[in-house]
């Protein structure tokens, strides 16, 4: 948190002190590191986390796999998170061993921004969740492996995982790569936390 008050300290100092002439690139710095990522929900209020999560664009695979970017054999087929918490829906995705499925770019804010989604693997596959950060111009600024699961042959939610406040400087947007590293698994409605501490 402290990284996160100097963070924010040092904008305000530096924002303060731009004429009245720049301030279109004052809202564009704000944009920046606290911009507004769209309406939010509680979709895993029903399993106590009462964070405010938005969903991206196709973040439930009802539109085939437009917008993300599949290899090793992953797909979109038929099955469905059993709580339909994005609205009725029939599909997944689904990744065999060694596959990998990375979404389109998503709005985050550089304070404390996590992610969740529900996932199904065979019993003791393992599944690794990283968020691959991006600058204003979609070069690469950092690749973080946030966590791993378990594959328990059923529908969870996944843990909620955060940047830890690890997002690189100048960050613009970012994207999740789940991959399969053992197992097969269908991964389902997956939403973004966009605001310090889940408050929003």
């Amino acid at each position: 948190m402290r990284r996160v008050n100097i963070l924010l300290a040092t904008a305000a100092a530096t924002l303060l002190a731009v004429p009245a002439a720049n301030a279109g690139l004052i809202g564009s710095v704000t944009q920046v590191v606290l911009p507004t990522c769209g309406s939010t929900g509680h979709p895993f209020a029903q399993f106590g986390d009462t964070h405010a999560y938005y969903g991206f664009a196709n973040n439930g695979f009802e539109s085939g796999s437009n917008g993300w970017t599949l290899s090793g054999g992953a797909s979109v087929g038929r099955g469905n998170e059993p709580w339909l918490v994005n609205g009725p829906g029939s599909h997944s995705l689904t990744l065999p061993a060694g596959a990998s499925a990375t979404s389109p770019g998503f709005c985050i804010n550089l304070l404390d921004p996590a992610i969740r989604a529900f996932a199904r693997g065979t019993t003791g596959g393992n599944l690794q969740v990283q968020v691959i950060f991006h600058g204003l111009t979609g070069n690469l600024t950092g690749i973080l492996n946030i966590a791993s699961m378990t594959g328990t042959n059923g529908w969870a939610p996944t843990s909620r995982v955060s940047s830890n406040l690890a997002l690189p400087v100048l960050t613009a947007y970012a994207q999740i790569r789940v991959t399969s590293v053992t197992g097969t698994w269908n991964v389902d409605d997956a939403f973004v936390d966009p605001y310090i501490n889940g408050a929003g």
